[in-house]
């Protein structure tokens, strides 16, 4: 063999070695909420852009190559774009089971084996045994404690109004929806603190996570029901809803409103009483533990649990918050938490706030 073929002999082995070993892990992320430009005609808040965008975050600082696809809050888009990730054949597909859309339509076409991981809304476990049974590759989900969070909320609100008034506390509770299965278990927890409290519930009504439909409904139930001094609200944007209805009816400082999802206050409104969030991390945290099952599945698998993460919103954690609804968090290198790491550390609100102080 001449020299000259040998040195292109020993460049292309270069070349190959370095081709295999530059792939990047590939995950693509099918978002059900609003991308950015879209935000102008979405009234549920932008929960899941933020979410998207702090998994670009860990995605950054784990090497991973993350695709995120926006359905725009219509379950057909889903569809489409469920269909088109299957056919990019990523690494892993992350998939939210809003209203089942997502667990039905996958038993429908072939997914070519490519591992699906549920973020917040994961199937139910009846449902994980029918994928199972057809065979779907799903390795796990990633979930928060919404039931203890609905429980947290409707006493922090129950404290509040006990710290400021004598009078009997009488609650309107305004649902995000009837079937998501974190509005299932928010409500769930709600009504478990409420048979236990003192609280009178006056009226219960879905608000379809809807900023503006819970300022419609929050208008007439206050019409109705003037003694309503407590509003329970399955997220921000239903809360902000009530406070711009407060505010129209003069009635800010005797309801007391609360949240869920550590959005930022819009300027024309007093900030809620009470706002518990931290399930926005789960896309990055989501990120980590399918780079560590990917490094080492068998060791690391991936279960189907809840996780708990929320916390509510105070002075102590308001700068990591403040950087959340900024879409950023490159102060922190999420590749900290991940197993791989000798010194990693657990996924809390605690530790994220160390990182940002280092």
């Amino acid at each position: 063999m001449h020299l000259t073929q040998i040195l292109r002999f020993i460049v292309s082995v270069f070349c190959l070695f370095f081709t295999l070993n530059s792939h990047a892990l590939e995950v693509t992320f099918v978002n059900p909420g609003y991308s950015e430009d879209n935000t102008s005609e979405n009234s549920t808040g932008n929960f899941w852009y933020k979410v998207a965008k702090l998994m670009d975050n860990a995605a950054d600082d784990l090497g991973i190559k993350l695709n995120v696809k926006y359905a725009n809050r219509n379950h057909i888009v889903m569809k489409a774009l469920i269909r088109d990730a299957i056919k990019d054949q990523p690494d892993y597909l992350i998939l939210v089971d809003e209203k089942s859309v997502s667990s039905d339509f996958i038993t429908k076409i072939n997914t070519h084996n490519i591992p699906i991981l549920f973020l917040l809304n994961p199937p139910s476990p009846n449902q994980r045994v029918m994928l199972k049974e057809r065979g779907l590759n799903i390795i796990g989900s990633v979930s928060p404690d919404n039931r203890n969070v609905g429980r947290m909320l409707a006493q922090a609100l129950f404290e509040e109004h006990s710290n400021h008034s004598d009078a009997p506390a009488n609650m309107l509770a305004l649902l995000g929806d009837y079937s998501t299965p974190a509005s299932i278990e928010r409500t769930e927890g709600l009504m478990d603190y409420v048979s236990r409290s003192k609280i009178t519930l006056i009226a219960k009504d879905v608000a379809n996570w809807s900023e503006n439909e819970s300022f419609i409904k929050t208008v007439a139930f206050l019409h109705l029901a003037p003694e309503i001094n407590l509003i329970w609200c399955a997220n921000d944007a239903i809360a902000f809803g009530a406070k711009r209805a407060l505010k129209k009816l003069n009635k800010e400082a005797t309801v007391k409103v609360g949240g869920i999802n550590w959005d930022a206050t819009p300027k024309t409104l007093k900030p809620l009483d009470a706002s518990y969030g931290g399930h926005v991390l789960l896309g990055a945290y989501a990120l980590v533990i399918l780079y560590d099952h990917h490094k080492k599945p068998l060791i690391w698998p991936i279960p189907h649990n809840t996780y708990p993460i929320f916390t509510r919103l105070t002075a102590e954690n308001k700068a990591l918050i403040s950087l959340i609804n900024k879409n950023s968090l490159d102060d922190v290198n999420f590749k900290n938490f991940s197993k791989t790491t000798e010194h990693w550390q657990a996924f809390t609100i605690g530790n994220l706030l160390k990182e940002l102080e280092k």
